[in-house]
């Protein structure tokens, strides 16, 4: 069998594309990754790396091994966790806002599920404000939603561009009153919306009001009116609109948790699963 120090390694040497970052990268210096990778090509005995003076590649046989390296890494760290995770019970109280309520935080659920299956989970969809308010209310543990525009409470997760976004039909008249679908509840993104339209010498008006994200994307699919979305909310049939279109800029959208002042240690532990979406590539799409 394989070992994992080794095939962590080879792995990380893939990923960085040379020995010295990798050695950075795991904290080890770069004649032991060096050795480890001879190691590892003797007991597959293959050459798994193309070295030159300037650059490290894969070999054929090193890109066959990458795919079932993550995995059995991947395996290991799952097992690992299960073996070592505290025993948590009870419920955690969950709100997202529905902007990452899709992609991968089913999946997040799902394993964190799977690794304390003591804890029940209960979530509810809803917009930032409210939930927020839920949440100071006792009603709500924990929290995962847009931090509202100039605050700084909650813990960052990821920040990504909020854009004006219209179907690929719609025809932009110039100096025609912009149509416009937002949020039918008070929203970070409606509030950032408006108060960029205010700051122009734009004329606009709310032409269509949905209470989610789906009813507002909807609406600018179908050539309604414009809108404000995450970047990562823009699917095919829409198109971006900025400065170039006569649209006023908009700021970036930070997406935060919130938790209780004295967490219980099943909610600290859901929070910290979803911090880790920030920090991965599976960070949850919309």
């Amino acid at each position: 069998m394989l070992d994992f120090e080794l095939l962590r390694a080879f792995v990380a040497v893939a990923d960085c594309g040379g020995f010295h970052r990798a050695a950075e990268q795991l904290h080890l210096t770069q004649s032991t990754i060096s050795q480890q990778i001879k190691r590892l090509e003797l007991e597959t005995r293959r050459p798994l790396f193309r070295r030159t003076t300037r650059s490290v590649a894969l070999t054929d046989d090193g890109e066959m091994l990458l795919g079932d390296a993550r995995r059995l890494l991947q395996l290991e760290e799952a097992a690992r966790h299960r073996l070592t995770a505290p025993r948590l019970s009870g419920m955690v109280r969950l709100g997202v806002v529905e902007e990452i309520a899709g992609g991968s935080l089913p999946s997040a659920l799902g394993r964190f599920a799977a690794l304390h299956p003591g804890v029940k989970l209960e979530v509810q969809i809803g917009v930032s404000a409210e939930l927020i308010a839920q949440l100071d209310a006792g009603r709500l543990d924990v929290v995962f939603a847009k931090r509202p525009l100039g605050t700084s409470r909650g813990r960052l997760v990821w920040r990504e561009p909020l854009v004006w976004a219209v179907a690929e039909s719609f025809d932009l008249v110039p100096g025609a009153t912009l149509p416009l679908a937002l949020y039918r509840e008070k929203s970070v993104s409606r509030e950032a919306a408006l108060a960029a339209l205010d700051r122009s010498d734009l004329i606009w008006e709310i032409v269509y009001t949905s209470p989610s994200l789906t009813g507002v994307r909807a609406a600018s699919l179908a050539g309604l009116a414009i809108t404000p979305l995450p970047i990562s909310a823009v699917v095919p049939g829409l198109r971006v609109l900025g400065l170039e279109d006569g649209l006023p800029r908009l700021p970036d959208l930070e997406f935060a948790i919130y938790e209780r002042a004295r967490p219980e240690k099943a909610a600290a532990a859901l929070a910290a699963a979803l911090l880790a979406l920030g920090q991965s590539p599976a960070r949850p799409t919309i």
